[in-house]
This record gives structure tokens, sequence and C-alpha cells, in this order.
């Protein structure tokens, strides 16, 4: 199988479309054999884990419906995987995408392209729920589900245990610059012998530490991988994005909150109902929240279990099922 993996990664577009991409990629060599190559939009940057995949990085400015289209021309490629920022899907794909899928190549769209539903064969939502939008044309199955969530994650989770280690988590572009009030007000209101663990993302500005803190705080800069720290971890306190769905998926009871006004509004209804997470308002409100938290190991205990009963079936092997049934129903 040859695939060709397209995203968007970089400054003011993150790291989720491309962590994901990665975790596909890794699924597809492992249970096809597949030879993947990358064509990433945005600002170039170096990343440990592509170096076993050939990649390009392309500006946003240049036009990508002619690069896949020209690679596809080239390369005797099977099918292609999009996971790409909507904001930088040009007016021109739909015609793209159907020149390609006409040639006899499968296109399969993660968490997006809903309105080119007709000219794909799968849309993979990573996520537990989905509701369609008006006038959703007809076309590619779309799959959903809490086995959906393309996870970067290692070995399995173990019982939690109660403890110290906090792990803040603001994205891997910190878009809404959570780091220059964020710490100091968890210094504030952490109990002492707290130990802070605070991410700085690839993508984000130094975060604005006390001077002198009344905790431990250790700031992680770009590590290279979320999971050690995540495993390493007792509670966390982070914004909505795929790295709280691998913090349930190691059953780190968590406080989660969105940053980005009310987008996000009904993915976190469903998820306090479900008793995965604790759901805050905004950052201050997940502070207090967190200090509650760290005091009722019961509850935290049994809210890991929850989250790890639900998330126990990593996303990758889902979408590799539903590749293979494209293929096998031709």
């Amino acid at each position: 199988m040859n695939v060709l993996m397209v995203c968007h990664a970089g400054v003011g577009l993150g790291l989720g479309h491309l962590t994901r991409s990665l975790v596909v990629a890794k699924a597809l060599q492992l249970n096809f054999d597949a030879c993947v190559q990358f064509l990433i939009q945005g600002e170039a940057f170096t990343q440990s884990d592509l170096e076993q995949f050939n990649y390009r990085f392309i500006s946003l400015e240049q036009n990508i419906s002619l690069i896949i289209e020209s690679i596809s021309e080239i390369d005797a490629l099977n099918i292609v995987l999009l996971d790409l920022h909507p904001k930088y899907v040009p007016e021109n794909f739909g015609a793209m995408l159907t020149n390609i899928r006409t040639s006899g190549r499968k296109i399969v769209a993660i968490d997006g392209l809903l309105e080119y539903r007709s000219v794909l064969d799968l849309i993979f939502i990573p996520s537990f729920q989905f509701t369609p939008p008006a006038n959703l044309d007809d076309g590619a199955p779309i799959i959903f589900g809490w086995d959906c969530f393309l996870l970067n994650v290692q070995g399995e989770s173990v019982d939690w245990t109660s403890g110290p280690n906090v792990l803040a988590l603001t994205g891997g572009s910190d878009a809404t610059e959570l780091g220059e009030t964020w710490p100091i007000i968890l210094d504030q209101i952490l109990s002492d012998g707290t130990e802070l663990h605070w991410v700085t993302g690839p993508f984000a500005q130094m975060p604005c530490l006390p001077d002198p803190p009344h905790i431990a705080i250790h700031n992680h800069q770009a590590p290279d991988g979320l999971g050690n720290i995540m495993q390493a971890s007792n509670y966390a306190v982070t914004v909505f994005g795929v790295s709280f769905f691998e913090l349930l998926y190691y059953g780190i009871p968590t406080v989660v909150f969105s940053p980005y006004g009310g987008k996000d509004n009904s993915e976190l209804d469903a998820i306090a109902e479900a008793g995965v997470a604790l759901v805050a308002r905004d950052e201050v409100d997940a502070a207090g929240m967190l200090v509650d938290l760290m005091k009722n190991e019961s509850f935290s205990r049994n809210m890991s279990k929850i989250a790890r009963k639900l998330l126990n079936s990593p996303g990758a092997i889902r979408l590799c099922n539903e590749i293979s049934g494209l293929f096998s129903r031709q």
C-alpha cells in the first residue's frame, strides 16, 4: 500500500493534525506494511517521529491542491489521507479530489471536509459524538465513536495512584497565551508540596513563571512526546484537544476547559455528563476545580476508571479496519 498523508502543522496551526497523521501512518506501516509519505503545509520544523517517513513541507501560500495532484500523478498511490485545518482548504479542492478519485485512488478525510463528502470514500471523525450539519450531502460513510480517537499513546494504562505531580497543558502553540498568567494562578492556589509540570509547546512562547515560586514548577520545553510525562502525572489540567483524550487513555484525573469561545461546548457538556473529567469555564475556574479534585481521592479514582474503560481501544485500529474494508469492497 502506497499512502500520501496530507496535513497542516506549524505556528498558529498547532500539532494536532500532524500528531494524528503520524499515529495513522505508524498503524498503516504496522498493519499493511505501507509506504507512507507526508505532505505538510505550514512553516517547516523538526519532529523526530517524521524522520522514519519521506516528508515535504510547503508554505501556506502554495496551492496544496496542485501539489497533491502532481504527487498523485507521479507516484503509484493507493490512498490519500487528509487531516486539514478548515481555514486553509483552498477553493479548488473539490475538483482535485474528483480527479484523484476518478483515477482509482481512495480518499479518506480525518475530522473534516464534510462539504466534499460526495467525492470522498471515508470520513473518520476522531470524536465520540458527531452532529451532521444541515443539508449534508450523501456520499462517504462517516465513522465516529469512543474507539475512533487517534491518540499518540504508548503501552497500557495502569491503575491510578494519588500523588503531588500535576501536569498543565496549553497546546502546541498556546494560541490563547495562557502561559502569560496561568502558571502564576496555579502557583498561588495549589498546595505546598505540589510539583507542577508545565509543558511549553514547540510553537509557544516561554511561560511567565513566578519568581520565587510557592510550589515546585518544572518547565518541559517542547518535549519529544508527552507519554512519559503523562504517565508520571497524578493529576492534569488542560485545554481541550487531542492531548486531553490521551490523558483519559492513561486514566489521569483531569480538569479540562476550552479557551476557544463556545465551539467545544457540545463535546464538553457530554464529557461532563459521562463523568470522565471535570469541565471548567476558564483557566481560573480550572485551577479551583483542580484543588478540589486533589482533595478527593475516591472521586479521582472512580473518574480514572471510567475514562480508561471508555478509551481502551486505540482509534488507529478502527481506522485500519475501515481502510481495509474500502479495498475489500472493490
